[in-house]
């Protein structure tokens, strides 16, 4: 004998609602989701860039700093590694950033050996650090500009 499961009409309006609350509630979760992804993306900050620029000059490596993507007005440490024949790190000072968030700037560093063959063969690491986000950037070149003329 076949058995039948009866449903009556109001159960499959519950069972409706049920759904439809259902529906409901992963579409706003969904919603909510999406909304804090786009939000993070949009605030997020832009990774901060550095190059520079040597030569070599009669007062020493002359140096240029540029960047974009720095804390708007902040102030930016740059450090160097050691120099060819310089026997501790360099520090060439706090720069700001201007209202866009871009560094420019100018230091002279000292000649620091007479070898040309040490300042081609060796590289100078030079880091930015934002003061007032964290954020920090790199980049590398060679030490001749450190040679002395």
């Amino acid at each position: 004998m076949q058995q039948f499961l009866r449903i009556s009409r109001g159960s499959r309006r519950a069972e409706g609602r049920v759904a439809s609350a259902l529906a409901v509630t992963m579409g706003i979760t969904a919603l909510a989701l999406f909304s804090q992804a786009a939000f993070a993306f949009a605030t997020a900050q832009a990774k901060p860039q550095l190059s520079v620029e040597a030569e070599r000059s009669p007062q020493g490596a002359r140096l240029t700093f540029k960047g974009k993507g720095w804390t708007p007005s902040g102030r930016i440490k740059i450090t160097g590694t050691r120099a060819p024949g310089s026997a501790t790190p360099q520090d060439f000072g706090m720069f700001s950033a201007d209202s866009a968030g871009n560094l420019n700037g100018r230091k002279v560093a000292p000649c620091t050996s007479n070898s040309t063959d040490e300042g081609s063969s060796e590289q100078v690491t030079i880091t930015a650090a934002d003061s007032t986000s964290g954020a920090k950037a790199t980049t590398k070149l060679t030490g001749a500009a450190w040679v002395c003329q």
